[in-house]
């Protein structure tokens, strides 16, 4: 997942989670611990995600010996 749609979720997250609590189905603590939630699940690394753009090193072996 990119950088930018974590972001977006986490924006739509944060906005639900306000709605609720203005709506009065979520109170004040249950508010903040979703929003404490939703930034830890933001900041968790995404590290184990292998990138397309990265650079991609393909090792060239040799030819056998007795090939000529």
């Amino acid at each position: 997942m990119t950088t930018w749609l974590r972001g977006v979720l986490w924006v739509v997250w944060f906005a639900s989670v306000i709605w609720l609590w203005h709506v009065e189905s979520l109170g004040p603590a249950g508010a903040l611990a979703a929003g404490v939630l939703g930034f830890v699940l933001l900041a968790w690394p995404s590290a184990s995600r292998r990138r397309r753009s990265a650079l991609q090193y393909v090792e060239v072996g040799k030819e056998p010996v007795g090939s000529l």
